[in-house]
């Protein structure tokens, strides 16, 4: 659940950059404006339909039609795809999906929505590095909305060993100062299994 917040978008945009500055990510301002408003829209109003259909019907889907609406839904993919391997990765892991495969959907997706938006009038052509980069940093930006999420959701005891089972596999120092932050101190075993514990 999202705290309220008088100015959505000035809610995310805060929170997207602390968690650009946390991973070192350079970001163009069209970008940047694109996430804020990803965000802010999923939040206020979720596409569940999108969110919840297969990521394979929805290429599908995007491939069977022509014109503007084959643009709408490879972006519709994409942003589908970006969000929801950052704010509900374990759902994806449950439902068997991995990572990679996610990110070459979502990549794929902005790579066609790119190349689809080149031939719209150019107020909307000027999208296509949008897409572009959003397919070229796909998993930074999972990355990314994951920071994002740990921000903008309560601390329960389910979160803190989420947080640190995906610390066990990434070993990333971003998720180790978050279990710090909540009194985990995760420290790898001098064994060589590399399996990681908390203090």
């Amino acid at each position: 659940m999202i705290e309220p917040h008088a100015d959505v978008r000035g809610y995310f945009r805060e929170r997207l950059l602390g968690a650009l500055e946390r991973h070192r990510l350079s970001i163009d301002s069209g970008t940047e404006f694109y996430l804020v408003n990803l965000l802010s829209e999923f939040a206020i109003s979720p596409p569940l339909p999108t969110l919840e259909r297969p990521l394979a019907e929805q290429l599908a889907d995007a491939l069977e039609t022509e014109g503007y609406e084959r643009l709408r839904r490879f972006r519709g993919l994409g942003d589908a795809a970006l969000y929801v391997s950052g704010f509900f990765a374990d759902h994806l892991e449950r439902r068997g999906i991995t990572a990679d495969y996610a990110g070459a959907m979502g990549g794929r997706a902005y790579r066609s929505a790119s190349a689809l938006v080149r031939l719209a009038p150019p107020r909307e052509a000027a999208l296509a590095y949008v897409y572009d980069e959003l397919a070229a940093k796909f998993s930074a930006y999972v990355d990314v909305l994951s920071d994002v999420r740990e921000a903008t959701t309560p601390r329960t005891p389910q979160d803190i060993v989420r947080l640190y089972e995906r610390w066990k596999q990434t070993r990333s120092p971003a998720l180790a100062d978050k279990l710090r932050s909540v009194g985990l101190f995760p420290v790898l075993e001098a064994e060589t299994r590399g399996r990681g514990t908390v203090h």
